[in-house]
C-alpha cells in the first residue's frame, strides 16, 4: 500500500480552490442582506419604508413614502435583467422606482441601459450609494394614496429590539 502525502494533497487542493475562486469572481450574496442595509439608510434619511410590499398581487421588496412622494425598491443579487423589469414595473404604481444592487454588480454597461430607463440605481457596499436617480412617474395605476395607506398600515410603531 502507498503512502499519501496529505501536505501535498492539501496543497493542490488549495490551490485548485483558490483557481475556481479567481476564476468566478461573483459569490452570492442573498439580497436579504441587501435589505438591511437599505433600509438602515432610508431610515437615517426619514423614509416611512415596509418591506415585501404589495400592490395588485405584484410583490415589491421596499416600498416607502418620504413627504407625499412613494417609492419602490427592487432588491437583486442575482438576474440584473429581471430586476430592471421589475423596477421598470413598478413606476406603473408609485412615484420613483429604484433597483438596488451590490456595488460590485454596478457597471457602465449598466449605467448606461438604466439611464435610459425612468428607474434610479442604488448601490449597496458597507452604504448606499445613489448611482442614478429615477425620473418621476407621471401617472399611477394606483392612487398615490392608497400606496401611502399600504406602507402605513403595515409599518409597527415597535422599535427594533436593538432600541429597546
Amino acid at each position: 500500500m502507498s503512502k499519501v502525502d496529505h501536505d501535498s494533497a492539501s496543497r493542490r487542493y488549495a490551490k485548485k480552490w483558490q483557481e475556481t475562486l479567481d476564476r468566478d469572481e461573483s459569490y452570492y450574496i442573498p439580497e436579504k442582506y441587501q435589505l438591511g442595509i437599505v433600509v438602515n439608510y432610508l431610515s437615517r434619511h426619514g423614509v416611512t419604508y415596509t418591506t415585501e410590499g404589495e400592490i395588485f398581487c405584484y410583490p415589491i421588496d421596499i416600498l416607502a413614502v418620504k413627504r407625499g412622494s412613494t417609492i419602490a425598491i427592487e432588491l437583486k443579487s442575482r438576474n440584473v435583467g429581471a430586476g430592471i423589469e421589475q423596477a421598470q414595473r413598478n413606476t406603473d404604481y408609485v412615484d420613483y422606482s429604484f433597483l438596488s444592487l451590490w456595488d460590485d454588480d454596478i457597471t457602465d454597461e449598466l449605467l448606461s441601459r438604466v439611464s435610459d430607463l425612468n428607474i434610479g440605481l442604488l448601490g449597496v457596499g458597507e452604504t448606499v450609494t445613489v448611482y442614478s436617480g429615477p425620473s418621476q412617474t407621471g401617472q399611477e395605476l394606483c392612487k398615490r394614496s392608497s400606496v401611502i395607506e399600504t406602507i402605513l398600515d403595515d409599518v409597527r410603531g415597535d422599535p427594533p429590539i436593538q432600541q429597546q
